[in-house]
């Protein structure tokens, strides 16, 4: 069976494409030191923010439209800070930030929820989701890899 997905690999080739002048990036509106790319994963949405460092990503999350939660549009998000990077914070700054400017970005439309759902064995990716999303964390079986997993999901108000 394959393993939980790493976001690490979507940092990696994003930043391959930036350093290849293949992305269009767009300055945040909520917060100025963050860049959002829009694009499509296998045909849904996919809101990309990224923290940089001149042309260097020093943290990343992408938010992927993942059907619907108590009703509400659901977000998978998936985060990532290279190894340089990390241990600073970066990782619970961009997906905050990501979410700040889906907020602003979403306004007028109906609350949204984010769902992080991260390995039982990735202590510091399990501290940002908590930091973050907090709530109740639900144990669950990864639907991917079958891997021991835990999802935190949180519903975000847009704005008026």
């Amino acid at each position: 069976m394959p393993s939980m997905t790493d976001p690490t690999a979507a940092l990696v080739s994003f930043q391959e494409a930036l350093s290849a002048g293949r992305l269009r990036l767009e300055l945040g509106r909520v917060d100025p030191t963050v860049y959002l790319h829009v694009d499509q994963a296998q045909g849904k949405p996919r809101f990309t923010y990224v923290h940089l460092d001149g042309k260097t990503v020093t943290a990343f999350v992408s938010f992927v439209a993942n059907g619907t939660f108590e009703g509400h549009p659901n977000l998978a998000a998936g985060y990532a800070v290279p190894e340089p990077y990390r241990n600073q914070g970066k990782a619970k700054a961009i997906l905050a930030t990501g979410i700040a400017e889906m907020q602003n970005g979403f306004r007028g439309q109906p609350p949204f929820y984010v769902e992080a759902v991260v390995s039982e064995k990735n202590v510091a990716s399990l501290k940002v989701a908590e930091a973050v999303l907090g709530g109740e964390a639900e144990r669950i079986k990864d639907s991917h890899s079958g891997e021991p997993a835990v999802r935190f999901a949180r519903k975000f108000e847009t704005k008026p």
